[in-house]
């Protein structure tokens, strides 16, 4: 869900007489320095260790699991006797959405990101990486939680999350790993695991091979938003975030022809910003602290077909079609009652009409990633094009006046008590960078649209009202930065618009949201 970040400027190396060279773009390796082979291929798989690793953070989970099992409580609905367990395994009784509080269950795309990393860090490739994670959910959901429903909102999002997140969490980490400057070599311990496992082959010289990125940009910035949305008072806010796009093509940019089949990571992306502002007077039913609003978004491809061409003088195109996943991430501002807190089916439902905020948590499964990049002197422009089939735990929009209207209980359960429904959809994004010397734009359009699942969940037998649930999102954004000369600073101004649409019974709402930005970014 899943908020991207802007393009390094342009410039040029000159290795070699006019050849165009990414390096200064991305502030990555010279481009004539033949590549490494990274550590996964350099070191063996080390498959032991990778399960060992992974069977003690699956045991230390079900330990804490039944530590605090009394916060459980309400999910239990199965004994430990043949019958309910053959209902469990045997049958697809006990296949169901849960009815967890949003909070709880996004929280199973960083779990299933660290089961992605424990094999991972091992020289396990993605795929295989991906298997692990599902193979830890799928432990987790039957073993450890027997005596729930087999949640499959959990286990789409360790495994399909987990991935989405857990690869550019890995390219990230792995990067900064390598690096000499003290600074951002100490960045690599945003990834812990990594980092031990490192250590624990530090006497193999093949762990201390490393291979440059063949572009990569990160930018961290800072600065204003003002948002204007219709029925809310216009809000003036600090903004943060973190963007970053790694490239590991090895030829991506050079000069020459070339056609290839690419079966390893060849694109990731992660962007992460927060909105910064205290809870608003006459806003005492919705949560206090500075977060008014969290944005995730993250992209990888891991297979590709590549073709490019480019001459000596640094023109000509590169273009990949590839197969990718993604997630993203949107919370604002929650309700008081929007909490772990509350307990579906053991505390009443919240007072009606309803005050949800807007959320969504969707694993962008997988699409088509088309990746366009034309090199000309001075100038290079980027298109990057996706559509997926998508899972999403999305906020109804229009359930705030359905319960102006209608009575919210008997509903879907996570609908009536946490305002989000469990939807299958669609998403489709175009994405334009253009830089020229010291000036960045971007364009980016994305549509999205979720149906609700009815007949799956939890108490599905008690419910009074099953009926779908409708939603859309439309957002455009528009960019643009100057670098400032001889420092790694650009200043930028934003526009952005989100448009949200809804659907229940005979209710739709609908709302735009507008957004200007203006702040410094780092570049490095």
């Amino acid at each position: 869900e899943l908020c991207n970040s802007l393009a390094a400027s342009t410039g040029f190396r000159l290795s070699q007489p006019a050849v165009f060279s990414l390096a200064a773009l991305g502030n990555g390796a010279d481009l004539n320095r033949p590549s490494a082979k990274p550590a996964s291929l350099g070191m063996p798989k080390n498959w032991r260790r990778a399960m060992l690793e992974l069977g003690v953070i699956l045991t230390y989970s079900t330990i804490r699991y039944w530590i605090e099992y009394h916060t459980w409580i309400e999910d239990w609905q199965f004994e430990l006797t043949c019958e309910d367990q053959y209902r469990r395994f045997l049958t697809t009784e006990a296949i169901r959405f849960d009815s967890n509080a949003f909070s709880v269950n996004w929280t199973h795309v960083p779990g299933g990101a660290l089961y992605y990393e424990l094999a991972r860090a091992n020289g396990l490739t993605w795929a295989e990486s991906l298997l692990a994670a599902f193979g830890g959910s799928l432990f987790y959901e039957y073993v450890s939680e027997w005596r729930e429903v087999i949640s499959v909102n959990d286990m789409i999002l360790t495994t399909s999350g987990g991935y989405s997140l857990g690869e550019p969490w890995f390219q990230l980490s792995d990067y900064f790993h390598g690096q000499k400057s003290p600074v951002l070599k100490f960045l690599g311990f945003m990834n812990p695991i990594l980092k031990f496992n490192k250590w624990l082959d530090r006497k193999n010289p093949a762990s201390k091979v490393f291979r440059d990125p063949r572009w990569h940009d990160f930018v961290l910035s800072a600065g204003w938003r003002r948002s204007s949305e219709a029925g809310r008072d216009a809000l003036d806010a600090g903004f943060v975030g973190f963007e970053t796009q790694i490239i590991r093509t090895p030829e991506y940019g050079q000069a020459g022809t070339l056609r290839k089949t690419l079966r390893d990571t060849s694109l990731s992306e992660l962007s992460f910003d927060v909105a910064l502002h205290q809870r608003l007077p006459g806003d005492e039913h919705l949560r206090t602290g500075w977060a008014e609003e969290v944005n995730l978004f993250t992209r990888v491809v891991g297979l590709a077909l590549f073709r490019q061409k480019i001459d000596e003088l640094g023109r000509g195109y590169a273009l990949s079609i590839g197969l990718g996943s993604a997630l993203s991430y949107v919370r604002k501002r929650p309700t008081l009652y929007d909490s772990r807190s509350v307990l579906a089916r053991l505390d009443p439902p919240p007072v009606t009409p309803t005050d949800f905020r807007d959320k969504m948590t969707v694993a962008h499964l997988v699409g088509p990633v088309i990746d366009w990049t034309r090199f000309s002197r001075g100038l290079k422009i980027r298109v990057v094009a996706d559509a997926y089939l998508d899972f999403a735990m999305m906020s109804a929009y229009a359930f705030n006046a359905f319960s102006a209207v209608y009575p919210i209980e008997g509903l879907k359960t996570t609908l009536s008590y946490y305002g989000y429904h469990y939807a299958l959809g669609g998403s489709v994004s175009g994405r334009v960078d253009l830089d020229w010397r010291n000036l960045s734009l971007r364009g980016l359009v994305s549509a999205h649209v979720w149906n609700s699942v009815e007949g799956l969940d939890r108490f599905q037998a008690d419910l009074l009202d099953d009926g779908n649930v409708v939603d859309t999102r439309v957002r455009y954004l528009l960019k643009a930065g100057w670098r400032l000369p001889k420092v790694p600073l650009r200043v930028y101004f934003a526009l952005e618009g989100i448009h949200r649409w809804g659907k229940m019974r005979d209710i739709e709402a609908g709302g735009q949201e507008t957004r200007l930005f203006a702040g410094l970014a780092y570049l490095f």
